[in-house]
């Protein structure tokens, strides 16, 4: 794959004879808007397998610029709140199904690793009330007497077992949006190829400032790269609490762009620094675990943003993984009734809570599990084959 421009336009040389004059006007007019630098592909070819990398326009990374000028869709708490999260799309996301009864092949490309999480530095909440004052007032004013309700019907503090896992609320309340390891998962917002704006949960998982999340959530099959990213850790009714990261990079697999598949369902997006305060992301709530090549079976933490439940504070289903046939090699199920919004929420081994330690992001939600929609949801095994090269790219 080439690199190339997401715009191009004609040479003024090409367009000389006055009857074209009036559209040389507009062509450079238009020219003296568009930013220096546009966003490009390259394919890279890594030992475990080949990713396909998107850098950010120069100039729009850190200061949320809108494309051509325009006001960014982002900006603003109102503007995010009212996000709608995107789709799961069966078509794009399919897993091919293994032939016959018999269980995927584990294939373990390597022994099982892990990489440990960290903490910011220990005067990152004063830094954070300081950087971001009027956020945290507005939260400090929720938590005195306006303080928002689960929905009604939907959630409860522990609302019993389905399908073999029980679902909570996570950063509904101050003690986990302001606490490890819930502070480390926000929301991702972007616009899609056609235009739309859209939202998914991301997870910072390096001290590098890398999040993972899921591919669908930073390319769109068919169509290309999503653009105008914007992470915000420990979102809540759009309120900003760490503050709002553009991004550096967007990486994704090869396998997902040519043959799609939630095997191939995790990408990685290398933030740049927060807007005003220049500060990496890390400076503020620390970072994630990461593990790969772990067996079927775990008992995981998944969280998200789900829209069934509230798009405004992220829920937890907490159960054992497993194989199934169905969904082939490299793809775990787990019992959950989130749906859209929670694509891309990371799925916690070693759970522990209040701790910067344990915690590893050992998948993502990718979608419904074939033929259970709503009451289980199935992620990317993080393997060799996938965290491991976009993470060889991307630099975690």
């Amino acid at each position: 794959m080439e690199a190339r421009n997401s715009n191009r336009s004609a040479s003024p040389a090409t367009r000389s004879s006055r009857a074209r004059a009036p559209a040389l006007v507009a062509a450079l007019a238009l020219v003296a808007m568009v930013p220096p630098a546009f966003a490009a592909e390259k394919l890279l070819r890594m030992p475990e397998g080949d990713v396909v990398k998107l850098e950010a326009p120069r100039g729009a990374q850190q200061t949320l610029t809108g494309a051509l000028g325009r006001p960014h869709p982002f900006a603003t708490a109102e503007q995010r709140a009212a996000v709608a999260p995107l789709p799961w799309l069966d078509d794009a996301a399919a897993s091919k199904p293994a032939k016959g009864n018999a269980k995927p092949a584990p294939e373990l490309r390597g022994p099982a690793g892990d990489a440990r999480g960290g903490a910011a530095p220990p005067f990152a909440e004063y830094l954070a009330r300081g950087d971001f004052a009027e956020a945290w007032r507005d939260l400090e004013r929720m938590d005195a007497g306006a303080q928002p309700k689960a929905r009604d019907g939907m959630v409860s503090p522990q609302d019993g077992a389905h399908y073999g896992y029980v679902r909570y609320p996570g950063n509904l309340n101050t003690s986990q949006w302001l606490a490890a390891p819930w502070n480390k998962i926000g929301k991702l917002y972007f616009t899609t190829p056609s235009g739309g704006s859209s939202y998914c949960t991301a997870n910072v998982a390096s001290g590098n400032s890398v999040l993972i999340t899921a591919a669908h959530c930073v390319y769109t099959r068919g169509q290309g790269f999503n653009s105008n990213f914007v992470f915000v850790p420990a979102d809540r009714y759009g309120v900003a609490p760490y503050g709002k990261y553009g991004w550096q990079s967007a990486t994704v697999l090869n396998n997902w762009i040519n043959e799609g598949g939630r095997r191939w369902d995790v990408a990685v997006i290398r933030l740049a620094g927060e807007q005003s305060s220049g500060r990496p992301v890390t400076d503020y709530v620390g970072w994630l675990g990461r593990s790969w090549n772990q067996p079927y079976v775990q008992y995981t933490y998944s969280h998200g943003y789900a829209s069934n439940i509230s798009t405004q504070y992220t829920n937890i289903c907490r159960g054992y993984t497993y194989a199934s046939s169905n969904e082939g090699t490299d793809v775990l199920v787990q019992g959950c009734d989130m749906t859209y919004g929670s694509s891309g929420g990371g799925w916690l081994r070693n759970y522990t809570p209040h701790s910067h330690s344990g915690n590893h992001v050992n998948a993502v939600v990718s979608g419904p599990h074939i033929g259970d929609f709503g009451q289980s949801y199935v992620g990317p095994r993080f393997s060799s084959s996938n965290i491991v090269p976009l993470c060889n790219a991307a630099g975690c």
